[in-house]
């Protein structure tokens, strides 16, 4: 009876969805904490090893790799070794109970083909070794499968981190946020409280309120940190960001089953399909049919965590996805050979949000089947007001236009009472503050004859001169209701020096008119309504959230305020520059 009940609260201590898949008689496991991993060069990592109760046998392994303590995987460790599994978490060097010093990216993909190659060779391991795990747990599955350890038989990456592509920069535009999560990874502790504490935004609102140049960061916040100043000293895609991804050989000789996953509002989204899509573009056939992805109505920790609601969104029931079913099923399929996952009826999985369906096709390029251009004018209007805005119309405008214009001060902070810079809550994906940004340019399309499906990206081409040599501009799209809700689409970011590639900046020319190129930012799926219109909000980056560009020709990590520039930015639209947005329609 006493045993009993230690496993009843045992369960109810780990998890209600977890106590409820499982027989409580079968919470047996036998658990090597701080179980120590040499590598090739000497320093030892940590592990907490989960083995089922009966140890006679040997099981497939399934491995984490984490920089955010091992202990974050404890009800996953349970999980997996009460359904058949050796459970293996492992401290990344530098953090836990691991030796060495943590620097992220770099150690990550040697450190992961040791480990894998320590497992195979454990008595209790059948030489079948999985890896699953999200965000930077992701990412350095990618890193372990560049270096083919063989007995690597299957990985879950979800929600890839893309290192210098959506972390710790996004088109090469950094983030303060790197600098809290190198706090949060610093040591060898979890540091949740320091992560989660307010202390973050007041910090990042001094830097840009009193115009402290970007490198500086981490000193005001008080741990000058290396990996950050190294980071800066790299502001283009260069080599040292290029390392971290798959070069088109390691592509071709992937061999082993993917299940790729990630969300529609997953920042992390970038990192996970360049992963995804290096695979597609550069691998080989048959390890390609074996390559799955789904891609969720989710923000980057719903990806592990699905809700039916997400900043102001409601979805169906069936965006919640029972994710422990799912990685026990895929690695039953991958290493077990029993049936593939019922939920995987085609290579490509993705909820189609207002239908609140999931639907499927072989790859994806296949989702969406037509490309319809909105081309921009403002015949009678300067565009900068919600009610006199510009148009969004399906030919471009034939006569001779004035430009519309917005200048941006750096001196002004004005990014500060920014409404879309102070949203607190719930419904940050339906807040229509942006509009009331005095520099903003505004163009609305006419109301939708019909329901129209947006499945990937909308882009934008837009002509623009400006007569600085650098700066950071931006673009969001809605979808307006015929009720007047605000429904969020997508948003990018360029800066002006990177028009023509992130692996080197350009000085851009004054005044002379060029073409810039917005790719979107996510993949997402939206049914948009008849009656409906598509709302485009064009302006320059002013935020404390992102690295601040005081528009002159230096890396904006090193610029001080007292030579920002004022930047007059012209938006040209007519037969010669005909600036569209490009929205990839599916036909109903």
């Amino acid at each position: 009876m006493k045993k009993k009940m230690i496993k009843l609260f045992f369960a109810l201590f780990i998890g209600v969805n977890f106590a409820q898949s499982q027989n409580l008689d079968s919470l047996d496991v036998k658990i090597s904490f701080h179980q120590k991993i040499k590598m090739s060069d000497g320093v030892h990592l940590s592990s907490n090893i989960y083995k089922p109760f009966d140890i006679t046998k040997k099981y497939p392994v399934i491995l984490v790799i984490t920089p955010y303590i091992s202990d974050e995987n404890h009800s996953r460790g349970l999980f997996f070794a009460t359904n058949g599994y050796v459970f293996i978490t492992v401290d990344c060097r530098g953090r836990g109970n691991s030796e060495g010093n943590f620097v992220p990216f770099e150690n990550d993909g040697k450190d992961g083909f040791d480990i894998v190659n320590w497992i195979a060779k454990q008595e209790w391991c059948d030489g079948n070794v999985g890896m699953f795990g999200g965000s930077y747990r992701g990412m350095n599955q990618w890193l372990t499968l560049k270096h083919f350890p063989k007995n690597l038989k299957s990985i879950i990456p979800i929600a890839s981190v893309g290192p210098g592509r959506d972390f710790p920069k996004y088109n090469n535009i950094f983030y303060p946020y790197c600098i809290r999560w190198l706090t949060f990874t610093s040591g060898k502790t979890n540091n949740h409280k320091i992560f989660g504490d307010s202390y973050w935004s007041n910090k990042f609102e001094k830097l840009y309120k009193d115009g402290v140049p970007f490198n500086k960061l981490d000193s005001l916040i008080g741990l000058p940190n290396k990996t950050y100043q190294k980071w800066l000293s790299h502001p283009s895609h260069d080599a040292y960001w290029k390392q971290f991804y798959l070069t088109p050989e390691e592509n071709k000789r992937i061999n082993i089953p993917i299940l790729s996953i990630t969300g529609h509002f997953d920042g992390d989204q970038p990192g996970a399909l360049l992963y995804y899509e290096g695979h597609m573009d550069e691998g080989n056939a048959q390890a390609k049919e074996n390559h799955y992805l789904i891609i969720g109505p989710w923000s980057h920790g719903g990806t592990r965590r699905p809700k039916s609601e997400l900043g102001g969104f409601k979805f169906g029931k069936n965006a919640v996805i029972d994710m422990n079913e799912l990685y026990l099923n895929w690695f039953d399929w991958t290493l077990k050979e029993k049936e593939k996952p019922k939920l995987l009826k085609d290579r490509v999985m993705y909820y189609e949000m207002g239908s609140n369906e999931w639907r499927y096709a072989s790859k994806l390029e296949a989702v969406s089947s037509e490309k319809k251009s909105l081309y921009l004018n403002s015949l009678n209007t300067t565009a900068k007001d919600v009610f006199n805005s510009g148009d969004l119309k399906e030919q471009p405008l034939e006569e001779d236009n004035t430009p519309d214009i917005i200048v941006d001060n750096p001196k002004l902070n004005r990014g500060l009472n920014n409404p879309t810079n102070t949203i607190r809550d719930n419904e940050y994906y339906l807040s229509q503050g942006v509009v009331n940004d005095s520099e903003v340019l505004i163009y609305h399309s006419e109301p939708l004859k019909e329901d129209i499906t947006i499945n990937g990206k909308i882009a934008l081409e837009a002509y623009i001169s400006m007569d600085v040599e650098n700066v950071d501009l931006k673009f969001h799209a809605y979808e307006i209701t015929k009720g007047n809700k605000s429904l969020f689409l997508q948003s990018d970011y360029v800066r002006a020096s990177y028009r023509e590639g992130l692996s080197s900046p350009k000085k851009v020319k004054k005044n002379e008119v060029l073409k810039y190129v917005f790719n979107g930012e996510n993949f997402f799926s939206r049914v948009l309504k008849k009656g409906s219109r598509i709302r485009l909000v064009f302006s320059f980056i002013d935020s404390p959230y992102t690295q601040r560009n005081f528009n002159y020709w230096e890396s904006p990590s090193y610029q001080t305020i007292d030579k920002a520039k004022k930047a007059t930015i012209k938006l040209y639209h007519n037969k010669k520059y005909p600036s569209r947005i490009i929205l990839p329609v599916k036909k109903q």
